[in-house]
């Protein structure tokens, strides 16, 4: 007889979620929900990932979760300053995800249950192809490539952005 014993804190231990392969796995995500709508795949635009990067990690940092920084300003400009330009247009989706989907407090001690990061990619593009606005981004014909971008703020919040050139 096998027995499995697991001890409560190797069951609690915050997951390792890489950056780049939440990215990886959100850009292919939306490509399928593209090809499935019959659309070509987006390509991955580095330099616009780097945008969307800096982006997800200012929210982080600053603790904020909107189109327009603390400074004012937008996602054209803010790709604009880092020297990207789009010549059909430039668009932007944000996403505010969590390493957890709850947390237990029992005897003052708090427990979380923790998600993967397939979790943590299809929970964000399922809320964004629930969005109506978000979904137009994804599925706009025009758009020929995206950046996106994560980052992990030091409570769990998982900030992505997604930027579209055409």
């Amino acid at each position: 007889m096998l027995v499995c014993v697991h001890s409560a804190s190797a069951l609690q231990r915050k997951p390792e979620i890489r950056v780049l392969e939440l990215e990886q796995r959100i850009h292919s995500l939306i490509n399928s929900e593209r090809r499935a709508n019959d659309l070509e795949p987006l390509l991955f635009d580095d330099g616009l990932s780097s945008v969307a990067r800096a982006n997800s990690r200012d929210m982080a940092e600053r603790g904020f979760f909107d189109h327009v920084n603390p400074d004012g300003r937008n996602p054209k400009q803010r790709a604009f300053l880092a020297g990207y330009t789009c010549r059909k247009g430039l668009a932007e989706n944000i996403y505010q995800n969590n390493l957890y989907s709850r947390v237990t407090t029992t005897n003052n001690r708090r427990s979380y249950d923790w998600k993967s990061m397939e979790e943590i990619a299809a929970g964000s593009v399922r809320g964004w192809m629930h969005s109506a606005g978000h979904r137009r981004n994804i599925l706009e014909a025009t758009y020929g490539r995206t950046g996106i971008g994560a980052a992990i703020a030091a409570g769990g919040e998982v900030y992505i952005t997604q930027m579209f050139c055409g």
